[in-house]
């Protein structure tokens, strides 16, 4: 393997140094991301609990790899900024917790409802009301006059 920097930005900020890495391998697939960890770490004269890998992508049928790394002064400083996936995936295997399932309850016995009777409705007679007289159109009443 051989790696390229393309890009080299110093963040003083969040204290990281952020690089663009072009990895060319040669007659393998993409590298894992724990193999490709531990050679940027020994390329850049870091410790490999410091270098995190954010993204790696890769072209079909190439042989190259470009790789966006994050170098923090701490490890405990890049676990305070990153998010936790990115953590989990810069971990080996063997280390990474899995995922808690949801505990699943026991299903519960339904209790049955207890309905009271409904008390009977009470209809109101209705009001009686008187018919209203139809309208009579104005012009008629102009002719009347």
């Amino acid at each position: 393997m051989k790696a390229k920097i393309m890009e080299e930005r110093r963040n003083p900020v969040l204290k990281r140094r952020e690089l663009l890495v072009e990895v060319t391998h040669d007659e393998i697939g993409t590298p894992e991301r724990i193999a490709l960890k531990k050679f940027l770490a020994t390329q850049f004269d870091e410790k490999p609990e410091s270098l995190y890998l954010i993204k790696i992508e890769s072209k079909t049928g190439t042989d190259r790899s470009f790789c966006n790394a994050e170098i923090y002064e701490t490890k405990d400083l890049a676990e305070k900024i990153l998010p936790e996936h990115i953590i989990t995936r810069n971990l080996p295997p063997e280390e990474r917790k899995p995922k808690k399932k949801q505990e699943v309850k026991p299903p519960e016995e339904k209790k049955e409802k207890v309905t009271k009777p409904l008390e009977e409705k009470k209809e109101k007679p209705a009001e009686k009301t008187q018919p209203k007289e139809p309208e009579k159109p104005k012009e008629a009443e102009k002719t009347k006059k």
